[in-house]
C-alpha cells in the first residue's frame, strides 16, 4: 500500500510538472509521437499491401497449390536425339503425381490450350480456347453462374460441350441466351452447357478489373482439344495443377513428383515446377525489407527525440537543483529522487507515444485511402511501435534521473 501510494504521489507530480511546462514535455515528446507514427505507419501500409494481395491470390483460387509446365530441355546448341524423343508433359504424369501421396492431394487439374477461330450467329473471332480436365474449376476460383460444369464422362470422351466466361458469353451470344445455342470452334461444332461466373478484382479503388482477361475463357474438354483439334495420342498438356492443402508436406511431394517425372520423361528435365505458396513467401519476404527500413526510420526517429529529451531534461535539472535539493533536506533518499524523474519520463513517452500510434493511424489511412487499398493493421504493429518507444524513453531517461539522484542537498541547496 505504501508502494502503491508513492507511486501514485510520484505520477502526479510528475503529471504536475509536464502540465506546467507544457511546451518543454511537447518538445520532449514530439520525438517519441513521430518515432511511433513512423514505425506504426510503415507496418500498416506493408501489411495492407500484402493483405490485399493474399485476397487476390485467393481469389486466384487459393496458394495451396504446385504447377508443373513443360519447357525447352536444351536452351543453346542442338539437342540430342534423347532430347528430340521425349514427348512432354502428359496425362500420364499427372495420374502419376495423383498416385504418389494420394491422401494429401485435394485435387488434381489439366490444361491444354490452343488458338481456333470461333464462329457463332453474331461472332467470328479467333480466340484462345482452353481445355480443361479434372479439378479446374474449383482450383482456379472459378464457379458456374448458369448451366453446369462438364461431368466426368464429357471429360473422358472428350465430347463437343463448352463452357464460356461472361466476356466471351456476351461477345458470341450478345442477346444473352448462350444457353444451348451451338457454335463452332475451327472445325468442331460445339454446344453450350454452362456459363462462369464473372471474375472481379481491383487490387485499388479505381484500377481497372485485373482479372478481366478469365472473363474471356472459352472451355472445353481438354481430350476434345488434344484428340480431335489436335490430334495428339500422346495426350500432351500445357500445365498440371495439384492443389495440396498442407503446406508441410508440399516439399517433399515436390521433390517425389519431380523424380517421378524426370523418371517418365527419360532423366530430361524438360519442366519446371512452381510452388504457388513458396513464390508469394519469397515475395512476401522482399516486403520485409520494406519493413527494416521503416522501422529504421522510427528508430532513428526516436534516437534523434532521445537525444534531444537528454539535453532537455539536464537543462530542465539545472533549473530544479534547489527543488532536488529541498526534497533531498526533508528526507527524500536519491532512489525517491531517481524514482521521480524516471516516473516523469516515463509518463511523457507513454503521452507521446498514445499520441503516435494515434498518428500513425491517421497516417496509415490516409497513405492506403490515396492509392485506393483497404486499411489493414495487426496487433504486432501496434506492439513493435509502442515497445520501442518504451525502450527509448527507459534508457535515454536513465542518465538525467541517476544525474539528479546523485546531487548533494547541501550543494543544491546553496545552488542559484
Amino acid at each position: 500500500m505504501t508502494g502503491s501510494g508513492a507511486f501514485r504521489e510520484r505520477l502526479f507530480g510528475a503529471w504536475v510538472e509536464i502540465r506546467e511546462n507544457l511546451g518543454r514535455s511537447v518538445l520532449q515528446a514530439l520525438g517519441v509521437l513521430l518515432g511511433v507514427a513512423s514505425v506504426l505507419g510503415g507496418f500498416s501500409i506493408s501489411d495492407s499491401q500484402r493483405k490485399r494481395a493474399d485476397e487476390m491470390f485467393v481469389k486466384m483460387g487459393g496458394l495451396d497449390k504446385l504447377n508443373v509446365q513443360p519447357r525447352a530441355a536444351i536452351k543453346d546448341g542442338k539437342p540430342s536425339a534423347l532430347q528430340q524423343a521425349n514427348l512432354g508433359l502428359r496425362d500420364a504424369d499427372a495420374i502419376g503425381g495423383e498416385a504418389l501421396k494420394s491422401e494429401a492431394i485435394q485435387g488434381v487439374s489439366r490444361q491444354k490450350n490452343t488458338r481456333a477461330r470461333i464462329v457463332s450467329a453474331y461472332a467470328d473471332q479467333d480466340r484462345q480456347v482452353r481445355g480443361i480436365g479434372g479439378d479446374y474449376i474449383p482450383t482456379n476460383g472459378y464457379g458456374i453462374a448458369q448451366g453446369r460444369g462438364f461431368s466426368s464422362s464429357e471429360m473422358e470422351t472428350g465430347a463437343p460441350v463448352v463452357v464460356l466466361g461472361t466476356e466471351a458469353a456476351n461477345t458470341f451470344f450478345p442477346k444473352g441466351d448462350a444457353l444451348g445455342q451451338s457454335l463452332r470452334i475451327g472445325d468442331v461444332p460445339v454446344t453450350v452447357i454452362g456459363t462462369f461466373q464473372e471474375r472481379v478484382f481491383r487490387f485499388r479503388e479505381g484500377q481497372g478489373n485485373q482479372f478481366w482477361w478469365r472473363n474471356r475463357i472459352i472451355a472445353v474438354p481438354a481430350n476434345l482439344v488434344q484428340r480431335r483439334m489436335n490430334g495428339d495420342a500422346y495426350r500432351r498438356v500445357d500445365q498440371v495443377t495439384f492443389r495440396i492443402p498442407d503446406m508441410n508436406a508440399m516439399s517433399g511431394f515436390a521433390q517425389q513428383l519431380k523424380n517421378l517425372v524426370k523418371s517418365n520423361h527419360r532423366l530430361q528435365e524438360d519442366f519446371r515446377l512452381d510452388d504457388v505458396a513458396a513464390r508469394v513467401r519469397r515475395r512476401q519476404s522482399q516486403g520485409d525489407v520494406y519493413d527494416i527500413i521503416f522501422m529504421l526510420s522510427g528508430v532513428l526517429a526516436l534516437l534523434g527525440g532521445g537525444i534531444v529529451n537528454v539535453n532537455i531534461q539536464m537543462a530542465s535539472l539545472k533549473e530544479r537543483v534547489r527543488e532536488v535539493g529541498v526534497k533531498m533536506a526533508i528526507g527524500a533518499s536519491g532512489r525517491e529522487i531517481f524514482k521521480g524523474f524516471m516516473t516523469e519520463a516515463l509518463l511523457l513517452t507513454a503521452l507521446g507515444g498514445f499520441a503516435g500510434l494515434v498518428l500513425g493511424i491517421g497516417f496509415s489511412w490516409i497513405i492506403t485511402k490515396s492509392i485506393g487499398i483497404p486499411l489493414f493493421m495487426t496487433p504486432a504493429s501496434f506492439v513493435w511501435a509502442y515497445g520501442l518507444a518504451a525502450a527509448f524513453g527507459f534508457l535515454f531517461a536513465l542518465y538525467p534521473a541517476w544525474k539528479a539522484s546523485r546531487l548533494s542537498p547541501m550543494e543544491a541547496l546553496r545552488y542559484e
